[in-house]
């Protein structure tokens, strides 16, 4: 509405002015030197007008020309960046479709133009480990490094990821010990770190970064748990395996309270000291173990101490919470045969073999048939437990 207004003021004044000077057309006089020169004052605006729209167009033409090579620098800049941006979306493209060559190709040939030169590198650096070249690789993460310096804790982390899925322990670990130092409470580097731990089997550094990664909130409450549980597991179960056995009993003792009553450790362990025949400190466990919670394992193991510290009455304990229970059936069976006590071995064993056939069982009752000289049906049980057995194995 204003601007409606100013023009129409305007068009008044121009009108109010025409129509006065047509009553008096005026007289302008410019004297210069010698020279001088007389006009109406309407030529006089015309000339001024005009004067005004060539000087105008004259400096405009000439701002043109003067910023014609910054223009056509820009427009290359642009037209380069255009370019660039064409190739990576390119290369990203085909590195998405599995064509790691053509990828590593096109955003290699991007980089002068482009803005991202740490996504090319860095992208270019997966499709050379596709391609299997881990020099190329690291050429590139190199090259990134040098194109973003403040990128240098993303680099590093796509060298660790690389080399981990390259298999290449040895500098994989010290890539994540760097970063490590450098990041201390980074989420993902001590996610790597289990990793790679997980890997190598390196249990003692994994025990060693178990509260970081609780700290950190790097897995939840339920993953620490078992992670905590499968670290002492393994470790103990490796230490068996190459006869470290002060390692093993070290780590054992060395376990936190929540795993103080562990089914799997309690029935690792145990089982090594009922090969060492420590039967007094293997019963101990066990009862102790089983007292908070029955355990088919553990009840075996308890089964193989016989007359070597087991207790009846401890055993026969668990039969009203776990009387179908074919282990804990064989496992008295056991215990009362190794105290002479053969027709109430005899029933447990039948028992146990009613409520779920194991191999063990057939075993056990042909060995107690064969004591009391009841060859014919001692040999069924054996061929029973042999033909079971069989069939388990295949």
């Amino acid at each position: 509405m204003l601007r409606v207004l100013f023009v129409f003021f305007i068009l008044l004044a121009s009108v109010c002015l025409g129509i006065y000077l047509q009553n008096d057309p005026g007289y302008v006089l410019i004297a210069v030197d010698k020279w001088t020169i007389e006009t109406t004052l309407w030529v006089a605006m015309i000339a001024l007008v005009l004067s005004f729209i060539a000087l105008y167009c004259f400096t405009s033409i000439a701002s043109w020309a003067l910023h014609i090579p910054s223009s056509y620098r820009r427009w290359k800049a642009d037209r380069i960046k255009r370019k660039a941006r064409a190739k990576t979306r390119q290369g990203l493209i085909e590195f998405s479709e599995g064509y790691w060559n053509k990828a590593k190709s096109h955003l290699i040939k991007a980089l002068p133009g482009t803005d991202t030169p740490l996504l090319n590198y860095l992208t270019a650096a997966r499709a050379a480990q596709e391609m299997g070249d881990s020099k190329l690789r690291d050429d590139y993460l190199r090259e990134a490094q040098q194109s973003m310096p403040e990128a240098k804790i993303a680099v590093e982390l796509t060298q660790a990821q690389l080399q981990l899925a390259n298999q290449q322990w040895e500098q994989a670990l010290a890539t994540l010990q760097h970063l490590h130092h450098l990041t201390p409470s980074h989420p993902y580097v001590l996610k790597l770190l289990m990793k790679l731990y997980k890997q190598v089997r390196d249990w003692p550094q994994l025990i060693a970064l178990l509260p970081e990664l609780k700290r950190n909130q790097v897995v939840t409450r339920i993953e620490y748990d078992h992670l905590k549980q499968y670290v002492y597991l393994q470790s103990m179960k490796d230490y068996l395996k190459h006869n470290q056995h002060e390692a093993l009993e070290a780590s054992f003792e060395s376990r936190p309270h929540a795993l103080l009553y562990d089914p799997e450790i309690i029935a690792l362990y145990c089982s090594y000291l009922i090969g060492k025949e420590d039967y007094v400190l293997a019963e101990t466990l066990l009862r102790r173990t089983l007292s908070k919670g029955f355990s088919e394992p553990l009840m075996s193991l308890y089964g193989q101490l016989n007359n070597h510290g087991a207790k009846l009455n401890f055993a026969e304990s668990f039969l009203k919470e776990q009387p179908h229970s074919p282990i804990l059936l064989l496992c008295l069976g056991k215990i009362c045969e190794a105290k002479n006590l053969w027709g109430k071995a005899r029933e447990y064993f039948e028992n146990s073999i009613s409520y779920g056939a194991i191999p063990d069982a057939y075993l056990a009752l042909g060995h107690l048939l064969q004591l009391l000289n009841d060859q014919t049906n001692a040999c069924e049980a054996y061929r029973k437990g042999l033909e079971l057995a069989q069939s388990n194995h295949t």
